[in-house]
Order: C-alpha cells, then structure tokens, then sequence
C-alpha cells in the first residue's frame, strides 16, 4: 500500500542469557543476528517499494485524466484579462468575500501537487533500493537509474516551490483587503501602571506601599463612505495571478507526472534490474547494497 510505514518483527533471541538445555556456543553471535535481520529488513522494504511504484505507474494515465478534467472544470477562464474582469465584478461592494473560484481551484491544484510528490518520493526510492552493489573501479549499469533519479529529484523540487509559493496566497490577500479606506477598523489598547513608594515614621513605623492600575481602551475607526475602485482592481489582479498561478502549475505537474510515466515505460527494465535480471547483488536474491 502506497505511504505505508513498514516494520519487520523480530523475536526475543536468548544471547545473553540463553535458556536452559541450549547449547550456547552454537548460537550465532549478536553481529551475524544483526546483519541477517537488516538484510531481511532491507529485502522487505525493497519488495514493498517495487509493489508501491509498479501501483502509481499503473494507475498513472488514470490519475492524470481525473486531474485534467478537474483543471477544466475549475479553471473556467482562458486568460487572465477575463478572469480579471469576472473577479471584479464578483466583488463588487463586498471586499471581504472570498473567491470562490480561487479557492475550489487553490485546494484541488495543492492537493494534487501533495499527491505528486508522494508519488515521486516512492519512486526515488524505488530506484535507490534497486541500485546494485557497487564494483572497483565503477558502478556498472546503473546509468540509467542515475539519469531517471536526477529527472525525478528535479521535478519533485519544482513541485515543492510550487507548493510553497501558492501558500502566500490568503495572507497576500489579507493584506490588500486591509488597505482599504472604507472599511471600519477597531483596536484594543490595554495600559497598565504600577507605582511603588515608602514611608517613614507614623505610629506604625516605616511602611512600603504599591499600587497596580490596568486600563483598557476600544477605539472603533469609520471608513469613508466610497469604495476605492483602484483597491478592488488591485484585489481582482492578485485573485487573477493567483488564479493563473494554480493553473500553469497544475498544467506543469501533468506534463511534469506524463513524462515521468513515459521514461519509466521506456526504462523500466534497466530500472528494475540494471545489470540482467540475472544478477544478484542488489536485492533480487543476493546480498544488500552498498552505497
């Protein structure tokens, strides 16, 4: 199962300590228990990184088809003048009201980016786990999984900036919205005073005195009565480059996740068994990598 976390189980082994009537020399020695169960921890997670990249190979086209179809449903404008225009006019006096269509694009499009690169995660280690051992001298065959591994890491980082920079969306909006003239502001401006003294003499001799004052002060600011129409502009172009933003990088992960696909349909082979599925030094039958 994709994102799956894996554990291999191990059994309580007596070495220490062994049970009685057990022969305790002819136990094996802590080292060797310890490289067996890596090995097959190893094999394990190979097996299961395989199995998790043959399933998003699979169901690749389909997933890319379900996206494409989500894009054109929520993505309804073809440039960005008309989204403008449409955006202006869907404010209107309203300039805290969200984007409805920013939004339902925003979840779908960082959605999808998360997915992808999950995805390209499990293919990384995909190849990583199928890279055999390393020979003197070189590391024969392992060309083409160097190759797809840089393609992945360069689309995955892509994908990531992407996420990140779609982020900045709401609290950039935030910001436009408070600028505003019309709209009425309140602030809470709470003061405290603290006053200490000393007195001598008097009947009851030499005293210390202090004293704490906490005020609280609601101050409630009206806007103009005209809505500024540069600031609403403002507000629709930033939707619009949000809006632009989401679908060029949506559009980018499906070309992006497409290509992927074909080099692993074209590779595949040299991916999985990079030296002939013969050979058994990486995971296939034999012993475990090295790096």
């Amino acid at each position: 199962t994709i994102g799956k976390f894996f554990m291999v189980d191990t059994k309580p082994l007596f070495i220490n300590n062994p049970p009685p009537n057990i022969n305790h020399e002819a136990l094996p020695n802590r080292s060797t228990i310890q490289s067996k169960t890596t090995t097959m921890s190893i094999a394990a997670l190979r097996t299961e990184s395989t199995t998790a990249a043959k399933s998003i190979l699979s169901s690749g086209l389909d997933t890319l088809t379900t996206l494409s179809g989500a894009l054109s449903t929520a993505a309804p404008y073809a440039d960005i003048s008309s989204a403008e225009s449409a955006f202006v006019a869907a404010i209107g006096a309203d300039v805290e009201k969200s984007n409805d269509v920013v939004d339902g694009l925003y979840t779908i499009v960082r959605d999808a980016l998360v997915m992808a690169i999950g995805n390209i995660r499990l293919l990384e280690k995909f190849i990583g786990l199928r890279v055999p051992q390393m020979e003197d001298g070189n590391n024969f065959g392992v060309t083409v999984q160097m190759m797809m591994a840089k393609l992945l890491k360069d689309k995955r980082e892509q994908l990531e900036k992407s996420l990140s920079d779609t982020s900045k969306y709401y609290s950039s909006r935030a910001d436009a919205i408070d600028k505003f003239n019309h709209l009425s502001k309140t602030s809470k401006v709470e003061t405290t005073s603290e006053s200490s003294g000393k007195s001598t003499g008097g009947k009851d001799g030499d005293s210390n005195t202090s004293s704490s004052n906490t005020s609280s002060e609601t101050k409630t600011s009206t806007g103009s009565d005209k809505i500024d129409a540069h600031r609403v502009k403002s507000l629709a172009a930033l939707d619009a480059q949000m809006y632009c933003d989401l679908k060029f990088a949506l559009e980018g992960m499906v070309d992006d996740y497409l290509i992927i696909l074909d080099n692993f349909e074209k590779n595949m082979d040299k991916l999985e068994h990079p030296r002939g599925k013969a050979y058994g030094g990486y995971g296939s039958g034999g012993s475990s990598m090295v790096y």
